[in-house]
């Protein structure tokens, strides 16, 4: 009796089609990166020491509870006027503080103030007003007379640390534009020294910081600088650039070499989802190769007395072992190389620093280092 073969030739194409769904979900799982969107600063380019060389000599907080009362504060002006034509600078004084506390809008009040400061030998009172002059009026008509009367008044000490903390300044800019960012860092620490109240430095300084990857110290700077920001586009673009600064950074080296274990790579660099994904397509891909298939065979036999009388044969084999095995080291391999990249591309994201297109200060670290400034670097 002749039997039939039953040959099994769909599981075949069954196979052929899941090794196809494993390279297509491969290919959307690597190729569907995330990318990683760094928000950047700008390095500030005007150092903000104050309106004046030593405006931070004799700071002024203005009261204010205190009543205002124009009318009352040009009556008290005129006494004033009238007490200095008379040489009672103290009782001109007395008006004229009285009178600014009463309309402290009126830079002019403040001038009259600082003059009677100034002929009664009260050096940090009359800076202090001249100062609140030129923060009310900084282009006012008295601005340039006071400027000069300030430079008589300030102590060169004082005058010689602002002048130190603008070189340092530029200098650290200088170094941004070059990319040389420890000895930027070290400048900006010396204008911070100097000038602890201009924001500028602070800024900067966590620029270069970031830059060389001290990040818990660019975020302290940052979060110093952002308390303080005038205004709440600033406060609004740091807060982003601290939230890069507290992205997770992962090592390229680190993320494939652990990627060489299916999935590993993945899970290293906080994606666990699709770390299991990897591994389920290698696992599928390796359990396809070593899947035994059956098929039965017809073989023909004839007997010794010449009659045929063939038998069915089933044969046991692996046909997907090598195309499995290749399968799942090629998955594996690009996991490995798709996680070094997403770390690669957490480094890249996790900067602040705009690009050096950007930095472009007028004076070059070069330019800067004739000045005479103490700073040791």
């Amino acid at each position: 009796m002749r039997m039939t073969p039953r040959p099994r030739r769909a599981r075949r194409s069954r196979f052929a089609c899941v090794a196809g769904a494993w390279a297509v979900g491969t290919f959307v799982l690597l190729a569907a990166a995330t990318p990683l969107a760094a928000q950047t600063l700008a390095p500030k380019r005007t150092l903000t020491t104050g309106a004046a060389p030593g405006c931070d000599l004799a700071p002024v907080v203005t009261d204010a509870s205190s009543p205002r009362n124009t009318a009352e504060a040009r009556r008290l002006a005129v006494a004033g006027q009238e007490a200095t034509l008379e040489g009672d600078q103290a009782a001109a004084r007395d008006a004229f503080a009285r009178a600014s506390q009463l309309n402290p809008a009126d830079e002019r009040l403040l001038y009259d103030l600082a003059r009677a400061h100034e002929a009664l030998a009260d050096t940090l009172p009359a800076i202090g007003a001249y100062c609140r002059y030129l923060g009310l009026a900084p282009g006012g008509t008295e601005a340039t007379d006071v400027r000069a009367r300030l430079a008589q008044l300030v102590p060169d000490e004082a005058r010689q640390r602002a002048e130190d903390a603008s070189v340092a300044f530029r200098l650290g800019l200088g170094f941004l534009e070059e990319r040389q960012f420890e000895a930027a860092v070290r400048a900006f620490d010396e204008v911070v020294r100097l000038a602890p109240a201009a924001l500028e430095g602070p800024h900067n300084r966590a620029l270069a910081r970031s830059a060389v990857g001290r990040r818990r110290e660019a975020l302290e700077d940052l979060e110093l600088v952002r308390a303080a920001a005038p205004t709440v586009e600033d406060r609004v673009a740091i807060a982003q650039a601290i939230d890069v600064l507290r992205r997770p950074v992962y090592s390229p080296g680190v993320a494939f070499a652990r990627g060489l274990l299916p999935g590993f790579g993945q899970l290293y660099t906080g994606r666990p989802v699709r770390g299991v994904v990897v591994m389920a397509l290698v696992a599928g891909a390796a359990g396809a190769a070593f899947t035994p298939q059956t098929e039965e065979r017809e073989i023909a036999y004839t007997d010794p007395n010449g009659v045929p009388a063939p038998y069915i044969e089933i044969v046991r084999e692996r046909p997907w072992f090598v195309p499995g095995l290749a399968a799942a080291g090629a998955l594996t391999a690009l996991a490995a190389l798709e996680a070094s990249n997403f770390a690669n591309r957490s480094r890249r994201g996790a900067s602040i620093l705009a690009a050096a297109s950007s930095l472009r200060p007028g004076v070059t670290p070069r330019g800067d280092a004739s000045v005479g400034l103490s700073i040791q670097f």
